[in-house]
């Protein structure tokens, strides 16, 4: 009887562990002047700077988990307008070059497909269908941020205005981004010119 009522709380503590992990708090980013970041360039008033979520704390204070533990390498891409033109930017032409090789973003649906609760083992190991809401929810609530933080396959930027967005670098064992080369091009709409931009990291 007694070893029955250890195996009964061993179950409550794992229980309570398991629905503990499967949250997920939604972080907010906050974006400086672009003249304050350290990755920064600029050309025929268009303004570009990268910022690296490159370490682990930095990793999860932006996005609840260590992504980089799994590859992922979240680089935050700001654009400042200081032209009386329309700017226009597409995800599509953001790359990093790092060691000879041309790495392109993957999307917020890649990363978060690796980080995914599984809600069924949450289920049979927490007691039933709260445990698995609970991963659900939190499932839901990592996919929904980390998609609303990604840089849309396109950005207008107005006359004298500021947009920002997540890419996501996946990236093998033994690549860094530091010493790396973000590049993106950048649209002047109104004379329909290509600027070129890219910062090292």
């Amino acid at each position: 009887m007694k070893r029955n009522w250890e195996i009964l709380i061993l179950l409550v503590i794992l229980s309570m562990a398991l629905t503990g992990c499967a949250t997920y708090q939604a972080k907010t980013i906050s974006v400086s002047p672009i003249e304050g970041y350290a990755f920064s360039a600029q050309k025929e008033g268009v303004h570009f700077a990268a910022e690296p979520f490159d370490t682990s704390e930095k990793a999860k204070d932006a996005f609840y988990a260590d992504v980089t533990g799994r590859g992922y390498y979240p680089v935050q891409l700001i654009f400042k307008n200081d032209t009386p033109d329309k700017v226009m930017v597409l995800r599509e032409t953001v790359e990093l070059e790092s060691g000879g090789t041309v790495h392109r973003p993957v999307r917020s649906s890649n990363m978060f497909n690796d980080f995914e609760h599984n809600k069924m083992a949450y289920a049979l190991l927490g007691f039933g269908i709260f445990s698995y809401m609970s991963a659900e929810e939190a499932n839901r609530k990592m996919e929904a941020d980390w998609r609303e933080k990604e840089m849309p396959e396109q950005f207008i930027v107005l006359p004298g205005r500021t947009s920002h967005g997540f890419v996501y670098f996946k990236l093998t064992p033994g690549t860094s981004l530091r010493g790396g080369k973000v590049k993106v091009e950048a649209e002047k709409m109104g004379e329909k010119k290509l600027l070129k931009l890219d910062v090292t990291l």
